[in-house]
Parts: structure tokens; sequence; C-alpha cells
């Protein structure tokens, strides 16, 4: 019991380390835009995906203008998926993904978005495994867009996902840039959690060096 005591100090930290260690070992990397391809009005791939944590993902990218004079264009480099609307375009955008058939529903519960710049009218439609829906909706200014599973009309299809579809659209000149692709679980470590955490850390180490010096005195 003794030992327990002195040692408790340093287990802390470490159950604490872990426990936060595995909240962000949960996100799974879709796509972090390092795989470059682009095309102006029109489709590119399927392109194979390096990086991500999806087995055989490839990737196709689709930018429609509108009107069809227009000049739309989608560009992934250097870990960001560009989307550009030329003066007076209305044009749309998707990207598609396919993949071995993955559990995402054991280990998140939501698609995360990093978002850089963005119109305020940019709206965005997904479709998972061709069939399950989350309908258009306004992006807005968040720097993290997330989408949960529950949001989709079957979230039953990320318990054996192959497939997922990204269609943007907004209004006339809209453009848009973004970060990397995850699936992520919101439950991270509650504000009070970690409060408790690391008052009991200062309560331990208050109350060692307070043995500490009290030993010196009397010695």
């Amino acid at each position: 019991m003794n030992w327990l005591k002195r040692n408790l100090l340093y287990f802390v930290p470490l159950l604490a380390l872990a426990a936060v260690a595995s909240d962000v070992q949960s996100a799974v990397l879709i796509d972090d835009f390092s795989t470059a391809q682009s095309v102006m009005n029109g489709s590119s791939g399927p392109v194979n995906v390096t990086g991500s944590q999806l087995s055989n993902l490839t990737r196709i990218i689709t930018a429609t203008a509108s009107p069809n004079d227009a000049e739309t264009t989608v560009e992934i480099n250097h870990g960001f998926l560009n989307i550009y609307n030329d003066f007076g375009s209305t044009g749309t955008a998707s990207i598609f993904y396919s993949f071995d058939a993955a559990n995402l529903a054991s280990i998140a519960d939501g698609l995360l978005f990093n978002i850089r710049l963005i119109d305020l009218s940019a709206e965005i439609e997904l479709i998972a495994n061709g069939t399950s829906r989350f309908d258009f909706a306004n992006i807005g200014v968040q720097s993290l867009y997330e989408i949960e599973f529950a949001q989709f009309s079957d979230s039953s299809v990320f318990s054996h996902l192959v497939s997922l579809r990204l269609n943007f659209r907004g209004a006339e000149d809209w453009d848009g840039q973004f970060g990397p692709l995850t699936a992520d679980s919101s439950n991270v470590p509650e504000p009070s959690t970690l409060f408790l955490l690391t008052f009991g850390l200062g309560i331990l180490g208050y109350s060692r060096a307070y043995r500490i010096a009290k030993n010196v005195s009397v010695s």
C-alpha cells in the first residue's frame, strides 16, 4: 500500500495521457489531399490515393460549370482541396471515393472537415454507399465542420461503408478550400474531467512536497 501511495503521482499522469491518446487515435484519415489531381469542366480519375487509412481508396473528381461557357475547377494538391468558379459561374463540384469495406461506426461517429476558406453561400451534400444521404446544408464560417453519422438517412451503412460522395454547390463565383477529411469521434474528454485530473495531480504533488519538507525540518 505504501508503494502504491509513493508511486501514485507517476501513475495518474500516465493514465490521463493514455485516455487522451486513445481518443486521438480514434480518428481515421480518409484523405489528406496530398495526392495531386485536378480538373476543369470535366472529370478526372479514378486515382489511387496514398496516405489514407481506408484500404485501396480511389478518388474521382468532377467539376461542372454553369453556364456551360463558364469555368469550374477542382484542384487537389499540397494538402488542400480547392474549388474555384470564375466570374459568373455557379458551378458544382463532386468527389467520389471508393474503398474496401470499412466499419467506421465502430471507431467514429461522424465526418470532420477542416475548412480553410469558404464562400458563405457554399453548401455540401454527402451520399454514403450510394443510398444514405445527408442533404445539402450550408457550411457557414466554421473552421471545423462535423457531420454525424446519425444525420444521414441511414446511419447503418457506416458499419459496412464502401463508398462516399461529396457534392458541393454555391452562389455565383463561389470558391472553397478544405484541409484533411477524417472520420472522428465527438467523445472528447470533458473539461470537468481534465480539471479533476489536473486538480488531483496538484493535490498529490502538494502532499508529496509537504511530506518531504516536514521530514527535512524534523531531521
